[in-house]
């Protein structure tokens, strides 16, 4: 069984009103369904059983949970310390980093969408977010705390200037999110198949130059993309960088929400149950939704006859979100499965 990535949102609670986020209506009242603490004590049990490769926490705003240093506490006691991501609330100060930190987390998640002030807080649509983050990037390193960043691609992100910028961070990842057209998001300039293959460009001569990990998230096709670029270098590329490859991309993932409800995707709208009523392990390990979603079989379209499917398998969200059929092509990928791989799969 894979060690998945489970991303936990503990809370939709959050002061701001980024113009992207879909989770900005629930502001600070604390929703009537959210977890309790004895029930998010309960969900670290339940993400234990899963052996996860990493535990996300998120929100909303996580620092919003008065019980946030008990959950990172509890974790890290469960052998899973986890990585929580912040966002520049009120809530986001020194003293809380530093609390973090005392309490086991392993990571702190920041988002930088641009290199500037402008830029960036143009996106978010919240004034003072970027010099905010900084300041907080600032306070994680002065605790002692790994820091990640996320960033979107939107058809104005400059990516090799935003490298350029957490390049004196010392980041230890930057996880590049490739929008799909859901919701809040459906507002935001989203890029073609075209420009995702120069994304993927841009972003492997970073690779070769930073020190840091680029993992994509909703683009499981730059494992394809690296494949491509470095193979005839490199004949044995995919055997002695298989664990590289599979690092790259962001798409084993068990996401459970703010209610308990769990989905194989933040972006996919559609929930396999709920661990309230059910054992996580067996949601994840034997609900039809999730058996169905890693079942590579189950592709149509050119995804089903790519000679990268097992590789890659695109995002199923995407496909979800631009058909309504979730084991369609993902849209986002230009690449043309070669005459013989077609040939293969129709036999």
């Amino acid at each position: 069984m894979s060690q998945p990535t489970v991303i936990w949102e503990i809370t939709r609670r959050c002061e701001l009103e980024c113009r992207h986020c879909a989770k900005r209506a629930d502001g600070r009242r604390a929703p009537s369904d959210e977890l309790s603490t004895y029930e998010a004590y309960k969900t670290v049990d339940q993400i234990v059983s899963l052996k996860p490769a990493r535990l996300i926490i998120s929100g909303g705003d996580p620092l919003m949970r008065g019980d946030l240093l008990q959950l990172v506490d509890y974790a890290q006691r469960r052998g899973v310390a986890p990585a929580v991501v912040l966002s520049p609330t009120s809530n986001l100060t020194a003293e809380s980093i530093a609390m973090l930190g005392r309490n086991g987390v392993a990571r702190l998640i920041f988002s930088i969408d641009g290199s500037t002030p402008q830029s960036h807080d143009s996106r978010s649509g919240v004034s003072g977010a970027f010099a905010a983050t900084v300041k907080a990037i600032g306070w994680a390193g002065q605790a002692s705390i790994p820091i990640e960043i996320n960033s979107m691609v939107t058809l104005t992100t400059d990516l090799a200037a935003i490298a350029d910028l957490i390049s004196d961070f010392d980041v230890k990842a930057w996880n590049v999110h490739f929008l799909v057209s859901a919701g809040p998001s459906r507002k935001l300039e989203i890029i073609t198949a075209d420009e995702a293959e120069r994304a993927f460009e841009i972003l492997a001569t970073i690779q070769e130059r930073k020190p840091f990990r680029i993992r994509t998230v909703e683009a499981p096709h730059y494992r394809r993309f690296l494949l491509q670029r470095y193979q005839s270098l490199w004949p044995d590329f995919a055997t002695d960088f298989s664990e590289e490859i599979a690092e790259c991309a962001i798409d084993d993932v068990v996401f459970i929400g703010a209610n308990g409800a769990v989905r194989p995707s933040e972006f996919l709208p559609i929930a396999a149950g709920n661990l309230r009523f059910r054992s996580l392990f067996g949601i994840v390990r034997a609900s039809d939704l999730f058996v169905a979603y890693r079942d590579r079989s189950n592709l149509t379209g050119k995804c089903a006859q790519c000679e990268f499917r097992k590789a890659c398998g695109g995002s199923r969200a995407r496909a979800w979100a631009t058909t309504g059929f979730l084991f369609s092509s993902d849209p986002l990928c230009n690449y043309h499965p070669r005459p013989e791989t077609r040939q293969e799969a129709a036999s």
